[in-house]
This record gives C-alpha cells, structure tokens and sequence, in this order.
C-alpha cells in the first residue's frame, strides 16, 4: 500500500514540476518596444540644453536589461552656464509587440519620472544627474506573458557635449515569463484530483 502511494506521489511531483517549468520558462522572450520622452523647462536658469531621444520599435530579448533612450546634452558657447534644479523629466514605455504578436491585454504604458539636478558649462563640462524616482518593481500583464520592470540604477551623470555626442543612455531591466493558459492548469487540476481518487479508492478497498 505504502509502495503504491509512493509511486503516485513521484508521479504528482513530477508533474507539479513541469508544470511551474511551464509557468517560468528560462528562454527568453523577444519584446518590441517604443519610448517618449520628455524635459521640462521648470527649474531651468539659462538656455535649455538638454533634451531627450526617443525609441522607435527597438527590441531585445527579455529578461535583459534594456535602453529607455537617451539624454543629450548639447553644447553651450564657452564662459555660459545653465543650471538645472529639480527639473521633471519623464519617460513612457510601450510595448509593441510580445513574441512577435500584439499583446491584449496590454498593461502599458508604464511613466518613469524623476528629476535633473547640476549644472552645464560651455561644451566640455556637465555635472547634471538624471535622478529617478524610486519605482520598485512594477508588474504588468502583456498578453500570456508576465513582466516585472526594474530600474537597477536610479542615479545617472549626463556626458558633456564632448563626450560620446553629449549621450547618456537610460536603462531599465525586464523579466519577462509565459503565463499558463487556463485550459492548461484546468488539466493539471483534473489529473491531480484523478490521482488522489485513484490513491483514495485502493486505500479503502478490502484486500
């Protein structure tokens, strides 16, 4: 009796397992995406100089860090400074497509805020920090698929015009899994409750 027990728990074991493995598959998922961003002017002593480059249907293989766009500062004349202080920016994330399929539901998009903070000089001098606000982690549903967005640093320094064109790249981190569908953990459901009838009825059966 133990024997048959034993043999129907290895088979349930089994089958949990490959189950949450289906549930958390570790290969990774191909996410095509867009960004808007934006600087706004508040906060700003002197000329603007700083503005943000979009993303246009990029992609990468989640789970991956990835880029949100690109601050650039441009060049002032020598002698002139601008001074940013808690100046807001924001960045808003789309998510095109999941696998190469438009996602319904979409629970995008997703705005990434924070504020800029120092000071630009003439063209070879910056001190400005790109500061995010702090947004934990943030889940959300693109189709059969499951995400959590991260952002692993929160504190960036913006490069002078003189340093690789003035551009500094914002990045995120994506973590991207397939949810089961629910046909699939209904079957999963009825096998277990199968097993445990069949366990139940040779438990009781007179020998």
């Amino acid at each position: 009796m133990v024997r048959r027990w034993s043999g129907v728990s290895k088979l349930v074991l089994a089958l949990s397992v490959a189950f949450l493995a289906g549930g958390n598959v570790s290969a990774s998922t191909l996410v095509t995406y867009s960004t808007s961003g934006t600087v706004e002017s508040s906060g700003v002593t002197g000329s603007g100089v700083i503005s943000f480059k979009s993303l246009t249907n990029a992609s990468f293989d989640s789970p991956s860090f990835f880029s949100l766009g690109d601050f650039q500062v441009a060049a002032l004349p020598a002698g002139e400074s601008t001074v940013y202080k808690n100046t807001p920016f924001s960045i808003t994330l789309i998510a095109n497509e999941v696998d190469g399929g438009v996602p319904v539901p979409n629970g995008t998009p997703i705005v990434i805020s924070g504020v800029l903070d120092g000071t630009v000089t003439g063209g070879k001098q910056s001190t400005v920090r790109a500061l995010f606000n702090p947004i934990g982690e943030v889940p959300f549903m693109t189709g059969a698929f499951a995400n959590v967005l991260t952002l692993p640093v929160t504190d960036i320094y913006l490069v002078p015009s003189t340093t690789n064109e003035g551009v500094t790249t914002a990045e995120a981190h994506l973590r991207t899994s397939p949810v089961p569908e629910p046909t699939t953990i209904a079957l999963f459901l009825t096998t277990l409750a199968g097993l445990g009838l069949r366990h139940r009825f040779r438990t009781t059966s007179p020998v």
